[in-house]
């Protein structure tokens, strides 16, 4: 019995050193080989890099893999630093449209697609600009053979980034396939190489669409009547770019509603000035309203002149209506002015003619010409 005691105590009594120290090491270990801590990643997306809730949501499925965040801290401080000085609101948005960026590596991917395009003569602004527009172009597209064709055939990285800021397909668009057959038919249209490169900044879809829709804005110019190779012929082209079919037969029947022209008439007109399906019905309508009720010209007088119509109503036309108004109330020029000849000029010699010609006669004009221009013409002006 008393054996039995002594053992029992042995079993109460604390453990020894050796066995502490050794449960120690253990629990050391096993902390010190546990995995890190799960990636939150709604949380970082909104608190780290600036997304909404929302924002954060749609782009947590792009990121959802990573299993921490320093790769991503490390994207995030080079987009900040002193290379790239995106700010806050900078790099929200980056994320926001493409949060794939965050999975990037800083020195293979970011920081050799900057040394690429610095290479090709684009400056830190060009560069900024670039990734703030197509961060996911930016990250995944080689563009070196993108950036060999654009520069030189655009000019200048300036135009390049204009264009990219209305469309980034020009870097993802097939060039032997589509940009380089594009640019073929034109050439073969009777435009130059020059003229071609003017296009793309406001039509830059022009050479990445199919041939066979840029064969269709071809001939929609064809039917405008314009000839291949005038002048006029790449304002066509421009202009049948943005309109559809449909859309161009119903901006030439809009001029024979509004105008009461003829078909013949309308046809003319834009053979002479293609531009003119640029503008829209309801700009029309008020631009006729204003130069027959208020201006006093019949519609006959804006068939010789069709340019007319398409000033602004606002900046150009009433305020350069209210001058000759005032003018030929006091005897500065005659009455029987054209108003065409008031709005052609340009704004600084129409100044220069009318308004600071006449300071001494009417200290008061050139302020009330400012406040017209600013959409607050006098009471007397008719809208």
């Amino acid at each position: 019995m008393l054996l039995f005691h002594k053992q029992l105590l042995s079993l109460r009594l604390p453990a020894s050193p050796v066995i502490f120290s050794l449960r120690r090491a253990l629990l050391t270990t096993s902390v010190a080989n546990a995995p890190p801590a799960p990636f939150a990643v709604d949380d970082y997306l909104v608190t780290t890099c600036g997304l909404t809730p929302e924002q954060a949501l749609k782009a947590a499925k792009h990121v959802s893999h990573c299993k921490s965040t320093s790769n991503a801290d490390s994207v995030l401080a080079y987009l900040a630093g002193p290379t790239l000085r995106f700010s806050k609101a900078d790099i929200a948005h980056i994320v926001a449209r493409d949060p794939r960026i965050l999975n990037c590596s800083v020195d293979s991917t970011l920081k050799a697609r900057v040394a690429t395009l610095r290479g090709y003569g684009l400056s830190e602004d060009h560069v900024r600009s670039f990734l703030r527009m197509a961060p996911g172009v930016f990250r995944s597209i080689s563009i070196q053979e993108k950036l060999g064709f654009w520069l030189p055939f655009l000019g200048s990285p300036e135009k390049f980034i204009r264009i990219l800021k209305r469309n980034y397909y020009l870097l993802t668009s097939d060039l032997e396939r589509v940009v380089k057959p594009n640019i073929a038919v034109l050439l073969e249209s009777g435009l130059s190489a020059d003229d071609i490169a003017k296009m793309c900044v406001p039509n830059s879809r022009l050479l990445t669409s199919s041939p066979k829709t840029v064969m269709s804005i071809l001939q929609r110019a064809d039917k405008l009547g314009v000839p291949r190779g005038s002048l006029m012929f790449r304002q066509a082209v421009t202009t049948t770019t943005g309109l559809g079919a449909e859309t161009m037969a119903a901006k030439l029947k809009l001029f024979e509603e509004i105008l009461g022209w003829s078909e013949a008439e309308v046809t003319n007109v834009v053979r002479i000035n293609p531009t003119v399906l640029r503008i829209s019905g309801e700009k029309l309508r008020r631009a006729k309203e204003f130069l027959t009720k208020v201006v006093g010209v019949d519609t006959r007088y804006i068939l010789a002149r069709p340019s007319i119509v398409m000033y602004s109503l606002k900046c150009r036309l009433v305020p350069r209506h209210y001058v000759m108004k005032v003018l030929q109330e006091n005897g500065l020029i005659q009455k029987d002015q054209s108003f065409y000849t008031m709005i052609t000029p340009s704004e600084k010699t129409f100044q220069r003619r009318h308004i600071d010609a006449h300071r001494h006669v009417l200290p008061g004009l050139a302020e009330a010409y400012a406040a017209a221009c600013q959409g607050k013409p006098p009471a007397e002006v008719a809208v």
